[in-house]
This record gives C-alpha cells, sequence and structure tokens, in this order.
C-alpha cells in the first residue's frame, strides 16, 4: 500500500464542502493528511466547525484569508467539490486516510529509532514496544457503541453462571471469607496488595497462585525479587506441610521425603509458568503475556512486585515511572481479559504510627496506583509488631477499595511455618 492517496484525500475535504455536517461526524486529524495543502485546508475547516460557523467554500476562503492562494485558490476549492463521486463513501476515504497515516508513522518512527544513539539494549527495545504498541493503536477499529440487547445477552449468561454454580464468578482468591469481600479476582481488572517485608506477600501469592491452577486456571507469575528456586522451597513448604526451613537446608526428616515427592508431583501438573527474570519491562511484560494469552484462555497473572517493573525509558521522576508501569497493568488486564494482581511495596511511615495497619497514603511511589487499581488490599500482622497480640498466627486482608463491591477485613490462619494461610473456621495445626 501507498503511504499517501492524494485522491482519498480530495474525497475527504469534497465530502465536507457538499456535507458540512461530516466535519461533525469525522475523527480525522489534521496530521492525517499527507499533502500539506490539504491539512491547512482541513485544519481551517475544522476551526469553523469549532466556532459552529457553515462550512462551505466562501465561509472557508475567508478563514484561509491569503493562504487560499497557496493552496489554488478558490479554483482549487470548486475542483475538490466537483470531484467526489459520492458522499455515500465518507467513511471508505476516512479509512484510507488512516491506513496511510499508520504506514507514513511507522516509517518515520523507525527512522527516528535508527537515529537515536542507544547504550542500553533493554531501552532499546522498550523504545520499539512502545513504537508497535502506539502503532497498534492507530490501526485498531474501534467497535464502538454495542445496543443493550446484546450487552444484556451477555448479562444474562453471566446471572446464569451465577445461579447455577452458587458462587460468584470469578477466580477464587486465597480465602473463602475474602471472596465474599472482593467478589473473586475479575477479568480485566487490576488487584494491588501491599505490605511492608515480612507480612507474607509472597506466601500470599503462591497460596493464591496453586489455588487458582487447582482449579484450572493457567497462571503466570513474573517473580522480579525471587529466584524460582525460592518459589519452589515456598510452594513446596505449604503444599507439603513440611516447614520451610528444613526445604530451604535439605534437612527432611524421613517421613517428608515421600510428603515432598507426592506434593511435588502434584504441584508439577498444575498449569503454572514462573518467569524470574529480574530487572524487566513493562513492555516485555505484555509480551509474555499477550503470548502466554494466545495458548491459554484462561490466565490469570501475578507480579511480585509492582515498583521492581521498570518503564522502559526515561521519566521525570521516579513517581510517573510507577504510574505509569501501573496504568500500563491496567492496559494489560483489559486487552487480555485476565486478572492481574500485582504485590507492591508499603513506605516506612507505617512504622512510625501506633497503629500499624496500612492505608493508602503509605503506598511507595503510590504514582496511580490507587487510581488505576480496582482493588487495594493491605496484608498485617499484628503478632509482628505486639508480642503480647491477642491475635497470634492471625494475618488480616485489609480490603480498602474495591471499585466493584465492598471493602472490609478478612482474617486467616497464618501457619508460618509452612508459608501458608488458611480458613479461620477450617485450620488444622
Amino acid at each position: 500500500m501507498n503511504y499517501y492517496n492524494l485522491e482519498a484525500e480530495q474525497s475527504v475535504l469534497g465530502s465536507i464542502l457538499i456535507n458540512p455536517d461530516l466535519a461533525h461526524e469525522t475523527q480525522l486529524i489534521h496530521d492525517n493528511f499527507h499533502n500539506e495543502q490539504h491539512q491547512s485546508i482541513f485544519k481551517h475547516m475544522l476551526e469553523l466547525r469549532e466556532q459552529e460557523k457553515k462550512i462551505d467554500i466562501v465561509s472557508l476562503a475567508s478563514k484561509m484569508g491569503q493562504e487560499v492562494q497557496e493552496i489554488g485558490g478558490i479554483k482549487y476549492l470548486l475542483e475538490l467539490s466537483q470531484s467526489v463521486p459520492t458522499v455515500a463513501n465518507f467513511t471508505t476515504y476516512e479509512r484510507i486516510l488512516k491506513e496511510c497515516y499508520v504506514i507514513r508513522f511507522g516509517m518515520q518512527s523507525i527512522k527516528d529509532i535508527y537515529a537515536k544513539q542507544y547504550g542500553d539494549p533493554k531501552e532499546f527495545v522498550a523504545e520499539v514496544f512502545r513504537v508497535a504498541e502506539t502503532l497498534g493503536d492507530q490501526a485498531h477499529t474501534e467497535v464502538g457503541f454495542r445496543h443493550i440487547a446484546e450487552g444484556l445477552k451477555d448479562h444474562f449468561e453471566i446471572l446464569q453462571d451465577k445461579k447455577y454454580s452458587g458462587v460468584s464468578v470469578g477466580t477464587s482468591t486465597v480465602g473463602a471469607d475474602l471472596d465474599k469481600i472482593t467478589g473473586k479476582w475479575q477479568n480485566q481488572t487490576l488487584n494491588i496488595v501491599a505490605a511492608r517485608p515480612s507480612m507474607g506477600k509472597t506466601a500470599y501469592m503462591l497460596n493464591n497462585a496453586v489455588i487458582n491452577a487447582k482449579e484450572g486456571e493457567t497462571v503466570a507469575i513474573f517473580s522480579l525479587e525471587m529466584p524460582e528456586q525460592q518459589l519452589f522451597d515456598r510452594m513446596i513448604a505449604a503444599e507439603c506441610h513440611i516447614d520451610g526451613e528444613r526445604i530451604r537446608t535439605g534437612q527432611l526428616l524421613d517421613d517428608e521425603w515421600e510428603k515432598y515427592a507426592i506434593g511435588s508431583s502434584k504441584l508439577s501438573e498444575l498449569n503454572i509458568y514462573i518467569d524470574d527474570r529480574s530487572g524487566l519491562t513493562i513492555q516485555e511484560i505484555k509480551v509474555a503475556v499477550r503470548k502466554l494469552k494466545k495458548k491459554h484462555s484462561d490466565l490469570i497473572v501475578y507480579i511480585d512486585y509492582l515498583q521492581l517493573i521498570k518503564g522502559g525509558r526515561n521519566f521525570p521522576s521516579r513517581n510517573e515511572e510507577v504510574g505509569y508501569v501501573s496504568s500500563s497493568l491496567k492496559q494489560m488486564s483489559r486487552e487480555n481479559t485476565c486478572p492481574v494482581i500485582a504485590l507492591a511495596q508499603l513506605s516506612r511511615s507505617v512504622e512510625q504510627r501506633q497503629d500499624k495497619r496500612p492505608m493508602m497514603s503509605d503506598l511507595r511511589e503510590s504514582g496511580n496506583i490507587e487510581q488505576d487499581a480496582d482493588t487495594v488490599s493491605f496484608l498485617y500482622r499484628d503478632d509482628y509488631y505486639n508480642q503480647d497480640s491477642e491475635k497470634k498466627n492471625i494475618i488480616e486482608i485489609i480490603v480498602s477499595k474495591n471499585r466493584n463491591g465492598q471493602v472490609g477485613t478478612a482474617e486467616m490462619v497464618n501457619m508460618k511455618s509452612f508459608g501458608k494461610f488458611v480458613n479461620l473456621e477450617r485450620h488444622q495445626y
């Protein structure tokens, strides 16, 4: 395909001169035109539109002033209005202009990338991904409005699922009480789980991941902080009820080797994928998720942890970089129709308060995290701070934001030696 089409550009401008209402319907911008004279004409058409003035040859020529001579005078405007076969094909002319613009934009972007001197390969790759995403957005055809009847048909099917399954549709969280509060992990949502160190964020993630995989979901885990072998230590401890310290040192008791064999065999059958590369960019994560989603429709993504993800380019501040990563994760959940659960670190301000239960303002380098997240949960262990706590071995999961449901606190038993969370009414040591 050519990178410009003068006939289509003329047809768009001529159609608007014949039917000025089309100027109010078009989503084109002047950059969509390749010819500079056509850019000028369209720009002045849009200005007349904004001023709510009639768009015709006389008013357009008057608006352009001396510029009208540069585009060929009133004679050329007349030729434009007479060159259109039919205004009924206006949307076709628009589409041709947009397609040509995408090609021109892509060619220029590639030239710009080539002209830059990149010292860091990751920065170069991130820029290529960014351009590719922008091109994808430009080329994407919007669905636009959908009749309510179509939406209600989908709603009916979801309602039937709820009725016959007896539970809310979604992917289970780690606990029954938490399911009731959150309504489970829903597709196209970004869910933040934040805590100070030693509260059990990674254990929480792995407990959730195993539960999801046992329910038939495909689980993707991005572990930017911890290598996969350490994750396996924790997963085996929780699954087999073997003291985590003995697994880390390899000092298993005789009867625990059998537990280990059975538990590791069960875990190996689960659809869990782990990427433990450190220093991942958000672009690399999005590409990996997109590839996995093509192979597995029921996907849930866990990330440990959000503030370790790189934005892939330079940002004026760390807050802006974290905000960019956060909004990109939200976009990723929408594009891949899956839940995304991202762990996050909290600032030290928690430690300076008498009541050390976390709150929204404690989100470290928060950026847009609170705004982008559909749910925000905090993990808190009172016995970590208070030796005389009445809540020994209890972890509180505080849901402080829930865009589509209620907020509240779910309590679970924290079996610390195993790194496992269990429901209060069902726990056994």
